[in-house]
């Protein structure tokens, strides 16, 4: 069973609880060894929340001199004695009886610590009293297996993990689920799908060892996989078809979208799958798609807004670029950086602004001018139309390469695939109603009041934008222009509107 890890870690996890069932309570719970207090997860939060008000680095005003956000700051008076939790001061202030005497002090407006925490920080002192980073600087290592009551329960190494921490909340695992429940939570966390009727009676039908895994191969294979798993990433880089401000209109960035479906279908490896979007037009002869990656830089909100300052949005649309890459890939919010040296994490105003230099460095405008497509844009085939167009470029060189005139006439007609020849493009005159609907629905098309239309001649240019084009509200407009084919087949037409569009053939 193949499994793009870094792409898919947080997926594996579910399918692999989802193959036990759920947890139900133990009549005889069993005596588990304590929990080790982890600082980020357990001691932090309650001394971001509790006591740092006072005695933190934002302080307006630091009470008594006193900082508990490092080890060094805060063993000054005995507050913190590292392996002595009944020698700590802090513990005996945060257990005070008398309200007055009692930290936080109650006109702090702080809430005094509960019994839990009080014993989560005696837990810390007495292992040490140990300050962290935070978890996104700390290099990961692989935990060693947990001790567990029933090794024949586990079929994957992570089963050892659940059946421990099943065991430590004194919970015991459900009988394993049937073949058609678990086929079900298979689709749905790999593709957000219920499974086709073909592959559930396929899994089913197989009795042989290994059915699970080629069950869950052909969910990854499927196109499905890519379009549920893509939108998770889609959501975190804030992808959008609109602009975002002002008009909010349509701009025409789903090639990014299609991209990102394709890089976990076609498993691309995670450092490239990085690597592109951040810098795919630096690689050397980039390919399309490495330059369609690079959209994950212009998924910002843009705006032509009359009165914008492009100064002001350079800046702005840079900001953005940084704060979205520092939460999505480092795991952090380097946002305050942007004004000083951060408190909490190791991350320097200097640092901040190199970054802000990289993005800095795009060659789009800040201003969109409301069109569909701001350059700098690119033409970006799907794989279908690719390979259609090889197709072409390999006539035309067959061509070039000397046939004669019969010769080329007999290639031309061979040929599957033709580009309909358009001529004759032209545009009616702009028809004013008093509603929308009465615009859409009343006015009649050109070729019904045939002779009584002033037309004039249109330049259409496949592919642009004509945003603009009835130029008020409650309005139509036709065009109209004249499609040739060598000989009669089915032929494919993309036409939109923000409003409504008709088409008479």
């Amino acid at each position: 069973m193949k499994i793009s890890v870094p792409l898919f870690l947080g997926s594996l996890s579910v399918l692999a609880y989802g193959m036990y069932g759920s947890p139900i309570q133990a009549g005889n719970p069993r005596a588990v060894a304590p929990v080790k207090v982890d600082f980020d997860r357990d001691v932090m939060p309650i001394l971001s929340q509790r006591c740092f008000k006072c005695h933190g680095p934002d302080a307006s005003k630091v009470a008594a001199g006193l900082r508990l956000d490092s080890l060094a700051l805060a063993r000054k008076d005995d507050v913190i004695v590292p392996g002595s939790p009944e020698k700590s001061r802090l513990l005996k202030r945060v257990s005070e009886a008398n309200p007055d005497d009692r930290m936080p002090p109650p006109d702090s407006g702080v809430k005094s610590l509960n019994p839990d925490q009080i014993r989560i920080l005696t837990e810390w002192i007495r292992s040490g009293a140990k300050y962290e980073q935070h978890w996104s600087f700390v290099p990961p290592k692989r935990p060693a297996l947990p001790s567990v009551s029933d090794p024949k329960w586990c079929r994957t190494r992570i089963d050892r993990f659940v059946l421990a921490k099943l065991a430590e909340s004194h919970l015991r695992p459900e009988p394993e689920a049937d073949r058609n429940t678990l086929a079900l939570r298979a689709a749905q966390t790999l593709t957000g799908l219920p499974p086709t009727t073909g592959d559930l009676n396929l899994y089913l039908a197989d009795r042989q060892p290994g059915a699970y895994e080629r069950y869950v191969d052909r969910l990854l294979a499927s196109s499905a996989f890519g379009e549920h798993q893509g939108r998770y990433w889609l959501d975190a880089v804030r992808y959008a078809d609109t602009h975002g401000l002002q008009l909010d209109n349509e701009r025409g960035v789903y090639p990014y979208r299609d991209w990102v479906v394709r890089a976990y279908n076609q498993d691309l490896p995670f450092n490239k799958f990085i690597e592109w979007q951040l810098a795919g037009d630096l690689l050397p002869k980039p390919t399309t798609d490495q330059l369609v990656a690079t959209g994950y830089v212009r998924m910002n909100l843009t705006t032509n807004e009359g009165g914008a300052i492009e100064e002001e949005f350079l800046a702005r649309n840079t900001f953005d670029r940084v704060d979205t890459t520092s939460t999505v890939l480092l795991g952090l919010t380097a946002q305050c950086a942007r004004c000083h040296d951060h408190k909490y994490d190791p991350i320097k105003q200097r640092d901040y602004y190199g970054l802000y230099a990289f993005f800095n460095s795009t060659t789009d405008q800040p201003l969109d001018g409301n069109i569909t497509f701001p350059p700098p844009a690119i033409r970006a085939p799907s794989p279908e139309q690719a390979v259609e167009l090889q197709k072409l470029r390999d006539r035309q060189t067959r061509l070039m390469n000397g046939l004669d005139g019969e010769a080329a006439r007999r290639d031309f007609e061979s040929q599957p695939t033709e580009i309909p020849i358009s001529s004759g493009w032209e545009i009616s005159p702009v028809y004013a109603s008093t509603t929308f609907d009465e615009a859409f629905d009343a006015v009649k098309p050109p070729e019904a009041t045939a002779g009584t239309v002033a037309w004039k001649p249109f330049a259409l240019e496949i592919g642009k934008d004509y945003a603009g084009i009835v130029g008020r509200d409650n309005a139509a407009v036709y065009l109209r222009g004249r499609m040739t084919l060598s000989k009669a087949k089915t032929y494919t037409f993309g036409v939109s509107s923000d409003d409504g569009v008709k088409v008479w053939l």
